[in-house]
């Protein structure tokens, strides 16, 4: 069993966790347990068609649940399945949780929004890349990836298509496919297999060329409905990495939670503070929804644990009162700065440690002579 190297607690244990996380992470991919696992899920979850298939298979469940950080829902079958089956749609089930990894769940499968759920392009993919079996093997990855490259541009010519002034645009997709279109479909057993692969029929080599060109992009558009065309590929890899960051993350929690926590905030608070979509309200929100990323935020606020009872508006103008204050702005858009989360974490830990909560003890000295040397705000102001 992997067992990470965390000698210390608190800030000292974070800034050695920062120095040596991708070796140690890399070791834990390697492991035999983790290798073990891989490879079975890679084999046999293009197969799964449905929830149900899913919730039914207890040790690709496992895996599923792992990678988003839910591993303790694997005994609540009924309700993943129905936030798989309900998917992300308006009105669903994972849309209506404030827990945002149900509906990371539910959007990487994709099985209540999509005919072909994003698990099965596995095997798409594989069946594609077959068609590089009578090619030399330096050569297979590489023709591989060409003919998903094909298909992602047509995809994308076909995502413009009623858009205004994109024509420049257009001009250079349809100018990659020509260049792409010979490499791959020139080759007979590459082409055979995405005849195969999009359901092309018979009478197909008969059509001129631009009439081939259609018909291959009119296809892949069925085959992907509305989704992003990088779905076709990646699924199991995504899977992978978020399975073994999550079981690192649990096991650096076993030794000193405050770390996994820290960890869990370094990864998910980017991408929530860089959404597009949402209002500064609505991350804070998202935020306070999320138990991990609210433990972070309350202790380097100074709230008390009776705090989450108030009024939930009220506890809004709080934590963004006490951004302020903290780090300068009360925009949780901020936080997409390395430094700014950096010196937000420093400040939970730092806390953490003085209120005798983190893994070991008596390091407070040393964490606030260090805090001092590398925060951007005064420690005072930091602290009060």
């Amino acid at each position: 069993m992997f067992t990470p190297i965390v000698p210390l607690g608190g800030l000292l244990g974070w800034q050695f966790l920062q120095r040596t996380q991708e070796s140690q992470q890399q070791t834990l991919a390697s492991s035999t347990t983790v290798q073990r696992d891989m490879a079975e899920f890679e084999e046999r979850i293009a197969s799964v068609k449905t929830p149900e298939d899913l919730v039914s298979d207890f040790r690709l469940l496992r895996i599923a649940l792992g990678a988003f950080g839910l591993a303790d829902d694997i005994g609540n079958k009924y309700f993943i399945q129905k936030v798989l089956e309900e998917g992300t749609a308006e009105g669903s089930l994972a849309s209506r949780l404030s827990d945002t990894r149900y509906r990371d769940l539910a959007e990487a499968f994709g099985f209540g929004t999509y005919d072909t759920p994003n698990n099965a392009f596995g095997a798409i993919e594989a069946q594609i890349r077959a068609g590089t079996d009578t090619l030399p093997a330096r050569e297979r990855e590489a023709a591989g990836d060409r003919a998903l490259t094909l298909v992602d541009r047509l995809k994308q010519l076909s995502d413009l298509t009623g858009q205004e002034d994109v024509a420049p645009e257009q001009a250079a997709l349809r100018a990659e496919v020509e260049d792409l279109w010979p490499q791959v479909m020139g080759q007979p057993r590459m082409r055979e297999a995405m005849r195969a692969t999009f359901d092309i029929g018979e009478g197909y080599d008969a059509l001129n060329h631009a009439t081939q060109v259609e018909v291959l992009r009119q296809k892949v558009v069925g085959l992907f409905e509305d989704r992003p065309a990088e779905q076709l590929t990646g699924f199991i890899d995504r899977i992978k990495q978020g399975y073994t960051t999550r079981q690192f993350e649990q096991a650096v929690g076993e030794q000193a939670q405050e770390l996994r926590i820290a960890l869990n905030l370094e990864r998910e608070l980017p991408d929530l503070a860089a959404d597009p979509d949402d209002a500064n309200d609505t991350m804070w929100f998202k935020i306070m929804g999320s138990s991990p990323l609210r433990a972070v935020f309350d202790a380097a606020f100074g709230l008390p644990t009776a705090f989450s009872a108030l009024d939930i508006d009220r506890q809004l103008d709080v934590y963004k009162e006490r951004a302020q204050s903290l780090f300068g702005s009360s925009e949780v858009s901020q936080f997409t700065d390395p430094a700014k989360r950096e010196d937000l974490i420093r400040t939970y830990l730092v806390r953490t440690e003085i209120s005798g909560q983190a893994s070991t003890g008596g390091g407070s000295s040393a964490a606030l002579t260090i805090l001092s040397n590398v925060s951007s705000n005064n420690l005072f102001s930091l602290l009060t």
